[in-house]
């Protein structure tokens, strides 16, 4: 959705066109979040289908059509920037999955995975600190750069506490391995016939 709305944003400041919005959005927020320009025009084909921008007949010197915001595209802008980010589906997280999944399996040193990710965590927090926004890209690279940045610190501070869980189930002698359930899920299971009900079917 950000990356919809911050192209709608952009055409509502002013007509563009694909290859010229992909280098704007990347400028404005310091790549980090690049765009490759096929994802540019597929947002700007289902803008256009949603009413939100209107494609010009005319094109440039070298052939770029130039899309503008409608007013129900400025509209929607309005809306966007008015009003808070919802998180009503959060993100899924690789990271989150493998850590909970590795710690129900058995045989898996799942202290030494964390051990190895923080240390990879820190190796590209300490890359990040070192290599900040410049100064003169603008706020908005520095503030993108200073989320990326965040975001690290707090992997780092999520490995600590998931390690501090682990030893504490130890030590409370919670047992991590989870065996594996062979029961067919309830839901979805094939109805029963009078085959499996260990009747003798009827002659055919």
């Amino acid at each position: 959705m950000s990356v919809r709305m911050s192209i709608l944003a952009m055409l509502a400041q002013q007509p563009s066109y694909g290859y010229l919005l992909r280098a704007e959005f990347d400028r404005r927020t310091g790549a980090s979040r690049p765009l490759n320009v096929g994802q540019v025009y597929k947002v700007l084909e289902t803008l256009e289908r949603d009413g939100l921008v209107t494609r010009s007949e005319q094109t440039d010197a070298d052939g770029h059509v130039f899309y503008e915001a409608s007013a129900a595209g400025r509209a929607e802008v309005e809306r966007w920037l008015s009003s808070a980010e919802r998180h009503d589906a959060p993100a899924r997280s690789d990271l989150a999955i493998k850590v909970a999944l590795a710690s129900t399996l058995p045989g898996v040193d799942i202290e030494r995975m964390l051990v190895l990710q923080r240390q990879a965590a820190i190796e590209r927090l300490q890359q990040l600190t070192r290599s900040p926004a410049a100064e003169d890209a603008g706020l908005g690279p520095q503030l993108a750069a200073d989320a990326v940045i965040f975001t690290a610190e707090m992997e780092v501070r999520w490995l600590d506490h998931v390690t501090q869980r682990i030893r504490s189930a130890r030590a409370a002698g919670v047992t991590l391995d989870v065996p594996f359930d062979t029961e067919p899920p309830k839901r979805g299971r094939p109805r029963r016939t009078s085959a499996t009900r260990g009747e003798t079917p009827p002659n055919l």
